[in-house]
């Protein structure tokens, strides 16, 4: 599927978004590092199934402007959420259903708990943030001076590697994804690198970071559903237990055989989770 983008100024950033379809809005958040066509085979699913799929290059990634000197995650005046608030309302979406993966997934929570009246469901994909360990490489690249290591001794195609950890099976990653990722890749790691060591130490997860919005879960207590590869090794399968802990009221699905980018790796199983999930939870909103 060849996708059309456009590019819209939210908070003072050129902001570009993917908008398919009409109906119900779905709006979709990629990972660290990722870019809004990891989303591809989503957007075309959900269009074709009368709905109105966005997908967005969050700040710094792919072709939207970076932020100045944000607070990513706060906790005091968190940038994300701001900004996922601030493009609802620049593409009129009164409320709509949040999916996101990875860092993504915390910038779906942190939205969905701070502005629980905008968020009809929550689709919390491999998602980052509730559990306190990750990966090394995540790890690492948050540490002081890594701006510049990257720029003294990276590549382009250290991209293509680290996209390969982010799959089970490496037949199935797309050509259109390594290319992508040698387009967008290097170019936004100083961003990766600064939303990273907004959240995360060499230790994970900041503790005081992750306690303060764990605590505003409650404020959140419409649909969620978490969606899980088994065999990632990003974001291990074993924080899905985090996640469940968080929300007791998500849904949860399993995909086999399948690593961190699971809307890519197994979009069929993927969409076979969040389409009649998203039906349903339009209905009671509807209800």
């Amino acid at each position: 599927m060849d996708v059309r983008s456009r590019t819209i100024e939210v908070m003072g950033l050129r902001t570009r978004v993917i908008d398919e379809g009409d109906g119900a809005p779905i709006v979709m958040v990629h990972g660290v590092g990722g870019w809004a066509e990891n989303w591809r085979e989503t957007i075309a699913a959900i269009s074709e199934n009368g709905k109105r799929a966005i997908a967005v290059d969050l700040p710094g990634f792919g072709e939207s402007d970076a932020p100045r000197r944000a607070s990513h995650f706060g906790p005091r005046d968190a940038f994300y959420p701001r900004f996922m608030t601030s493009l609802f309302d620049e593409l009129g979406l009164r409320s709509a259903h949040l999916v996101g993966h990875s860092m993504g997934g915390t910038v779906a929570y942190l939205t969905a708990v701070s502005a629980p009246e905008r968020i009809r469901s929550l689709t919390f994909v491999a998602g980052g943030g509730l559990g306190t360990d990750l990966a090394l490489f995540l790890r690492l690249a948050a540490l002081p001076g890594m701006t510049l290591f990257a720029r003294l001794v990276g590549d382009r195609g250290q991209g293509r590697q680290v996209l390969r950890t982010c799959f089970f099976d490496h037949s199935r990653i797309p050509q259109t994804l390594y290319e992508e990722v040698d387009r967008y890749g290097y170019r936004s790691f100083p961003e990766f690198v600064r939303a990273l060591r907004s959240g995360v130490t060499i230790r994970g997860v900041k503790h005081g970071l992750r306690t303060h919005w764990v605590a505003q879960a409650p404020r959140y207590s419409r649909p969620v559903l978490v969606v899980w590869g088994r065999e990632d090794i990003v974001l291990p399968i074993r924080h899905l237990a985090d996640a469940k802990a968080v929300f007791p009221q998500a849904e949860v699905r399993v995909i086999e055989r399948c690593g961190h980018l699971v809307m890519v790796e197994r979009s069929d199983e993927f969409l076979a989770a969040l389409v009649p999930f998203v039906d349903r939870a339009e209905a009671a909103v509807a209800a």
